[in-house]
């Protein structure tokens, strides 16, 4: 899917001024890196490492794991595309909704693809029939989070099976809980992560997938060289060596999600999917969300995510995630006034 997730404001022509589209923490503390960033801009004259060896090394003392067991990646999404194509041709489970390039990657390499609902994952089994499991914890669209024991028990259950993690949205989310410690015990286990997100940094690209030596092993076998870039290199180097400093406060990101869910739960005609993210999906009673967008937008300069292109979801459903209190209270006055239009 090129177009129609992540944020689209190159669309608008500089007329939005608060994106609430965008599922990374507004108030990140950047500046810093870009700072940095600007005195190492001549590192775009040489070709980068096509390994990443030195990102990898720092990665890996963050996580107390070996520099073996990861792989630099051009954000998650890459990830994605390289362990489906890793296991071409294999079953795939989806639950959704979810993030949709794990669907469009076990597609394009032609997976068989079966799907269950998120809602139903306490009651799902795979019994060794899927040969990879595709699961967000925390999800995106809607928060969703799945404690690190149940992994882990799947995990055990299920060895013939390959559970892909996507954990792109784990440092901003209070009850979640990465399982990269067990992933020394579970050689089935892939853990994907994202720099994106919590360091608010998704023009640069730049992530990388967690699981055994052989696994990593087959991925970087496939991976195009050079796909990451000095730049990227250059900011994870700095995020790792600063990664306490710049790593956003979980309980200010979740206490400002919470606040925003409860204000709005309290608007008639809309209901909010909980979650202790700073992102979270909401559902219309009444109206469209990609009426309510244009609205938004043309009024307020504010832009949502309409998430009607999420599987399972239609054109009542839209995604936010929080911003400044002046901020939020503009976004419910907003929604407030649309209501009542319809």
């Amino acid at each position: 899917m090129i177009q129609g997730h992540g944020n689209d404001i190159f669309n608008y022509n500089n007329v939005i001024n608060t994106d609430f589209s965008s599922n990374v923490w507004y108030n990140s503390n950047t500046n810093e890196l870009l700072e940095y960033l600007k005195t190492r801009i001549e590192h775009i004259k040489n070709y980068p490492d096509p390994d990443s060896s030195e990102l990898k090394i720092k990665i890996a003392k963050l996580h107390n794991i070996t520099s073996s067991e990861i792989l630099v990646t051009n954000g998650s999404t890459e990830a994605f595309y390289l362990i489906a194509q890793t296991f071409s041709g294999i079953t795939s489970n989806i639950f959704y909704p979810s993030f949709a390039e794990y669907e469009d990657a076990c597609k394009i390499f032609k997976h068989k693809i079966q799907f269950h609902t998120t809602d139903s994952f306490n009651r799902y089994s795979p019994k060794n029939t899927y040969g990879l499991v595709w699961i967000g914890t925390p999800n995106n669209p809607d928060g969703t989070t799945i404690e690190a024991t149940t992994l882990e028990k799947l995990c055990e259950e299920n060895p013939k099976t390959y559970f892909v993690i996507d954990e792109a949205y784990n440092e901003l989310c209070w009850d979640s809980t990465s399982i990269i410690p067990i992933t020394n015990r579970h050689p089935n286990l892939i853990i994907i992560k994202s720099f994106t997100k919590a360091f608010a940094i998704p023009g640069i690209r730049l992530g990388y997938v967690v699981a055994s030596k052989s696994i990593i092993s087959r991925i970087r076998d496939i991976k195009i060289p050079w796909s990451v870039n000095s730049l990227a290199i250059d900011a994870g180097l700095f995020i790792c060596d600063n990664y306490n400093k710049l790593l956003p406060a979980i309980e200010v990101v979740s206490q400002k999600s919470i606040i925003l869910q409860q204000q709005i739960e309290t608007i008639s005609g809309i209901e909010v999917h909980n979650s202790k993210c700073n992102f979270f999906l909401v559902k219309m009673e009444r109206g469209s969300a990609t009426k309510l967008k244009a609205f938004l937008i043309d009024r307020y300069g504010i832009l949502i995510r309409v998430a009607s292109n999420f599987r399972g979801l239609n054109d009542s459903f839209f995604r936010i995630a929080v911003q400044s209190d002046e901020e939020n209270k503009l976004f419910i006055k907003g929604v407030k006034e649309f209501l009542n239009t319809q």
